[in-house]
């Protein structure tokens, strides 16, 4: 593999906005997925609001993140990371991660280090990317080409060799990797003809095999993810667009005492209207389609493979007022048909449908420095569909500042 950076750096001439150099993520587990009806309607009330997101997209620097209950015992996390340094017109250096957990739990991903340089101070340049470890057997390290400069109009090609000196410097315990993993991605963000805004991601992580001969397992690992915005500014205040995100997971793990197979897909779809970006009021209508499936297949005992899914049609309005220099309110109504299902292959009799209308009326509050970079809001839920027996529906906490 150290050939391959000798050999190819020099060939090597093609970034998204915030996206930092991202692989896997560290889950050598089946997970199994049961949410609950409302969660997709939870996670939508406790996302940004579009004049937030527009701010990011237009910084290289900054951080956010968000904390809000998907039941008792789960929550819903955002966290994002950017940090960018211009040395000079030649050379950039960025330190970013982020991730999203809301299905499974996920290990907190290391930030990546980014060293981007532009040699002849244009729009043509490459990078070196990188993850730090103690264990040297955890770095993982990778190339980039890049066209243009953030935060818009540029593209980027990445290829990252997770766990790069694994096999080689492994002194902790005798798992290797039999088919070691990689990471490639195209990304880009433009906008155009004064009144267009296009941001794209699509990723894939090879076949990874991973060997622990002391447990007799093997762990199989594939898979995609991708993100679509696509916005139309009616005005500088208002606009309409759509978005596309999701990915796909092939799992798999055999040893002495399980025998699994896991595939689990998601697509979300959210196509809105917003109004007063970046005004006293801000007014938002939208509606979202979820669908995430997850299959399980158990080669020793049958009676657990199991076909899960969930889906949920929403549509939802928010409402944002500020009504002094550093506070402002934010709410939001949000109206889901809702189906969960999972069915035992085998075993009939543990198969549960949930299925109707759910419900959520979100309730912000907003405080703001004065030039609006440093964000903080409080949210509380109300369970609407059943106001009477179960009127509270948790919380969160979200901020955002940009440098």
């Amino acid at each position: 593999m150290r050939h391959f950076y000798l050999n190819t750096l020099p060939a090597l001439g093609l970034a998204l906005f915030i996206s930092p150099a991202l692989a896997f993520d560290n889950d050598f587990s089946i997970n199994d997925i049961n949410l609950n009806e409302e969660n997709f309607l939870d996670i939508k009330a406790h996302r940004f609001r579009k004049s937030l997101d527009y701010a990011w997209y237009d910084s290289t620097s900054g951080w956010r993140f968000t904390g809000a209950s998907l039941d008792q015992d789960l929550a819903f996390t955002q966290i994002e990371l950017k940090l960018q340094k211009e040395l000079s017109e030649y050379v950039n250096i960025r330190l970013a991660t982020e991730q999203e957990v809301f299905y499974a739990d996920k290990e907190f991903a290391i930030p990546s280090a980014e060293f981007e340089i532009y040699p002849w101070a244009g729009n043509f340049g490459f990078a070196f990317l990188g993850t730090p470890g103690y264990e040297k057997r955890t770095i993982d390290l990778g190339v980039a080409l890049i066209w243009g400069r953030r935060p818009w109009n540029y593209t980027r090609f990445e290829y990252l060799d997770v766990d790069t000196f694994y096999n080689q410097k492994n002194v902790t315990d005798d798992t290797f990797y039999g088919e070691e993993p990689k990471t490639m991605k195209l990304e880009g963000a433009y906008q155009f003809a004064g009144h267009y805004k296009f941001r794209f991601s699509v990723k894939h992580d090879t076949a990874l095999e991973f060997i622990d001969p002391d447990n007799n397992s093997l762990f199989k690992h594939d898979g995609d993810d991708y993100y679509l915005l696509f916005d139309y500014q009616l005005a500088p205040d208002s606009v309409v667009g759509i978005t596309v995100n999701g990915f796909s997971l092939d799992k798999s793990i055999s040893q002495t005492t399980e025998n699994l197979q896991q595939a689990t897909d998601y697509i979300s779809t959210d196509i809105y209207w917003v109004q007063g970006m970046g005004k006293k009021y801000e007014i938002r209508l939208g509606s979202q389609y979820d669908y995430i499936t997850n299959d399980i297949r158990d080669f020793i005992t049958s009676s657990n493979d199991l076909a899960y899914y969930m889906k949920t049609l929403q549509v939802y309005s928010t409402a944002y007022h500020r009504f002094s220099e550093h506070m402002a309110w934010d709410l939001g109504l949000h109206v889901g048909l809702v189906e969960e299902r999972q069915n035992y292959l085998y075993d009939d009799s543990r198969d549960t449908l949930n299925d109707g209308v759910e419900a959520k009326f979100r309730m912000g509050f907003e405080y703001a420095s004065s030039d609006g970079r440093n964000t903080l809001q409080l949210n509380i839920s109300l369970n609407v569909d059943d106001i009477i027996s179960d009127p509270g529906d948790g919380g969160g906490i979200s901020f955002q500042s940009l440098f």
